[in-house]
């Protein structure tokens, strides 16, 4: 109030009238030009207790650092500063609970670096950064202590997906843009890349045709691929082009200073852009492998890669195979393939398939060893009655466990001849002591199925011993439905008596219900469908 009194006197006064500034005036002016916030300033040491550091950083207020910043993050042992020392800081808002400024020593050198940052954004330079993290739109990277955004269109040239590829690794990269005051750096890589394609178009060869074979020196090498010196422009080897075998790195085949011979690929002489290959001097080795190998062949090979769904296998002919977790043993659990294989590994395998067009080549390992299921082959034919533990109750049907493990699988239509059930658990039970018969092995899924009502004859094997065409028969009604009524015969023998079949106002005449008797004629039978049709026509009811 007392300085808002004063300015209103002021303007009674003095230079409010057309006068002269006054010295108070001045003096005033000075004072309210004084704001250091969103600064780096020379901090004088006012005092210091057990929680802060108290510095004059030439404002109205004073300022405060915590101690725990000092001694953890500000590289500055606090024994080591003195009342009157000066300490760098950086100046925040002013907090009106503790009525001083927040300063900070971290912000300080943060500071310093986005001006080195700025710099290197205005003068068209390149930063190196470390990937630290990822987010749904781009990269984290770390710029020597400040973090930037690499967003995702600005990863690659060409559309990158694969963002966990970039963690770690330090890049090369340009300054996008810069804000000190909210501390956001944008960076891109695609930029580095693109001023690299470019400086192809700066020197062009005019007598360069594809297919020519011509010889260079490796000049830079970064992820995607190898810029070589043509002596008169640059040529771009990617990744890809570089060997026949899966590599990770460029640098795994080709190193800086290198004389290499290249085949051009492509050369665009509008755009002066000339595509190298290296690889292509050398023989593909899928090229004429099935003169080499062919399914069931047993091979030799290096494990180079182990992924969550098999392990890559490099044979002695720079060929690549994949052995799939389904072929690394005959036991169905699943395994880890990196507690089975390690990389580096030498293995013999099988050859399952062979895909020279699509360069794809199945291996086994299991299939080294003989298949138990030929011995369970032996064990449970095909009629042989066994005894089993139910261990699984699946929605249309259960596993019995024949021994550990093997398990037999019965199918819900295999339960009974004459009873229906919406679901297995309705009969059965884990744990329950079971008999049943064997079906057949399918040794490709590595499953036995069993059967139930298999143990008892059929009641459709002498069917046409009892029913023939144009009898009549009676039975009760078990189900009417949309389409008809089903009449059953006897136990586990049902007709259908189809709606063209049903005289009109029959069910009104008759009352019929689920549970009445009913009288009808056959007039089909299928044994081989287990189907009898029915007709109510003609068919006296008493």
């Amino acid at each position: 109030m007392a300085k808002q009194s004063f300015k209103m006197n002021q303007s009674r006064n003095g230079s409010a009238n057309g006068g002269s500034p006054t010295e108070f005036e001045l003096l005033l002016g000075s004072y309210e030009n004084m704001n250091s916030r969103g600064l780096v300033r020379q901090g004088r040491i006012l005092n210091i207790d057990s929680d802060y550091v108290y510095v004059d950083v030439g404002d109205k207020s004073d300022g405060i650092i915590t101690i725990e910043e000092i001694s953890s993050g500000g590289n500055i042992d606090i024994s080591s500063i003195s009342l009157g020392s000066f300490i760098e800081v950086f100046v925040g808002s002013y907090d009106d609970k503790l009525g001083y400024l927040i300063c900070s020593r971290e912000k300080a050198k943060s500071v310093y670096v986005l001006d080195d940052i700025e710099r290197v954004c205005n003068e068209n330079e390149l930063i190196k950064g470390t990937v630290v993290a990822k987010t749904k739109g781009g990269l984290i990277v770390d710029l020597n202590g400040v973090t930037g955004f690499l967003p995702g269109s600005q990863i690659d040239v060409k559309l990158t997906r694969d963002f966990d590829a970039f963690l770690g690794k330090t890049l090369e990269l340009k300054v996008i843009s810069v804000d000190k005051k909210s501390c956001n750096v944008i960076i891109s890589r695609r930029k580095v890349i693109e001023d690299e394609i470019k400086k192809l178009k700066e020197n062009v060869l005019t007598d360069i045709k594809e297919g020519d074979e011509l010889e260079g020196i490796v000049k830079n090498i970064t992820d995607y691929g190898v810029f070589v010196d043509l002596g008169g422009m640059d040529g771009l080897i990617y990744i890809t082009d570089i060997s026949w075998k899966r590599i990770s790195h460029p640098s795994e085949i080709l190193s800086l200073g290198q004389k290499i011979n290249v085949k051009v690929i492509k050369y665009d002489e509008e755009k002066h852009r000339v595509s190298l290959g290296y690889k292509q001097l050398f023989n593909d080795p899928w090229k004429n492998i099935q003169d080499r190998h062919k399914t069931g062949d047993i091979v030799e090979g290096v494990i180079i890669n182990i992924t969550d769904y098999g392990a890559f296998v490099e044979l002695d002919d720079d060929v690549e195979g994949l052995i799939h977790l389904s072929e690394m043993s005959w036991e169905k659990k699943q395994i880890d393939p990196k507690t089975f294989l390690t990389k580096g590994q030498r293995v013999k395998a099988s050859i399952l398939s062979l895909e020279p067009e699509t360069r794809k080549l199945s291996l086994s390992l299991k299939r080294l060893t003989e298949s138990p299921w030929n011995l369970f082959k032996d064990k449970y034919p095909a009629g042989n009655v066994v005894e089993g533990t139910v261990k699984n109750v699946y929605e249309f049907g259960v596993s019995v466990e024949l021994e550990e493990n093997l398990e037999g699988y019965i199918k819900q239509n295999d339960f009974s001849w004459t009873k229906r059930t919406k679901h297995p658990h309705e009969l059965f039970k884990a744990g329950d002591r079971i008999k049943a018969i064997v079906l057949n092995i399918d040794e490709e899924k590595q499953r036995i199925y069993l059967g139930i009502k298999q143990l008892t004859e059929s009641p459709w094997t002498n069917i046409k011993d009892r029913y023939s065409v144009g009898t009549a028969v009676s039975g009760k009604v078990s189900n009417i439905t949309e389409f008809g009524i089903f009449v059953q015969l006897e136990e586990g023998i049902e007709g259908l008596i189809h709606n063209s079949k049903i005289p009109d106002n029959f069910m009104k005449d008759n009352d019929i219900s689920t549970g009445s008797m009913i009288n009808a004629e056959i007039i089909m039978l299928d044994t081989n469908e287990q189907k009898i049709g029915l007709s109510l026509i003609n068919v006296n009811q008493k």
